[in-house]
């Protein structure tokens, strides 16, 4: 389908240039990645005008026309990416097991679970090592003395370049445990 291949090929022109800083992105979408969605875009409206009786290509159609003004927006700003694919991949975890939640016994437990959940997930992304990241918390804050103002507690947070190298310097890779 030449619409899936248009698509195809805008994604492997943006894996080249993920590295690259905004300005540069935006310079390189505008000269590889507009060209393929002006394409992708003229075959949605020549598709579009067609008696289609396939039903889920006629709702991708009507969303890539009425939605055409947000999807394009990465070509103009190098710090939105193409896809959403990252954010989702964040918040799998939290669809997967939701179901687990629903035995946290109190408001409390549930509040619990969603602070752990939030620093673990916070963790991955700043490339930390969840283990050692979250034993030393567990080591560290309840020596904390006084009011735990922001200014004390900022030194732990997971992006925070004060934490000890053997957590920032995790090389490893996140698996997904399947908890059944």
């Amino acid at each position: 389908m030449k619409g899936l291949g248009l698509s195809q090929t805008s994604s492997m022109e943006e894996r080249e240039i993920e590295n690259l800083t905004p300005d540069e992105k935006v310079t390189k979408r505008q000269e590889k990645s507009a060209p393929i969605l002006k394409k992708f875009y003229d075959w949605v409206s020549s598709t579009s005008q067609k008696y289609i009786t396939n039903k889920k290509l006629k709702e991708a159609l009507t969303y890539a026309e009425n939605q055409k003004e947000n999807l394009i927006k990465f070509l103009d700003d190098g710090r939105i990416p193409m896809t959403n694919s990252k954010a989702e991949r964040a918040i799998r975890p939290f669809a997967v097991h939701r179901k687990n939640w629903l035995f946290a016994d109190s408001v409390e437990g549930a509040k619990a679970n969603a602070i752990y959940y939030s620093l673990i997930e916070s963790a991955k992304a700043n490339n930390l090592n969840i283990y050692k990241y979250i034993k030393y918390l567990l080591d560290e804050l309840p020596q904390l003395e006084g009011e735990q103002t922001e200014d004390a507690i900022e030194k732990y947070l997971p992006w925070s370049k004060e934490l000890p190298e053997e957590i920032l310097s995790f090389q490893g890779t996140y698996k997904e445990i399947d908890l059944g």
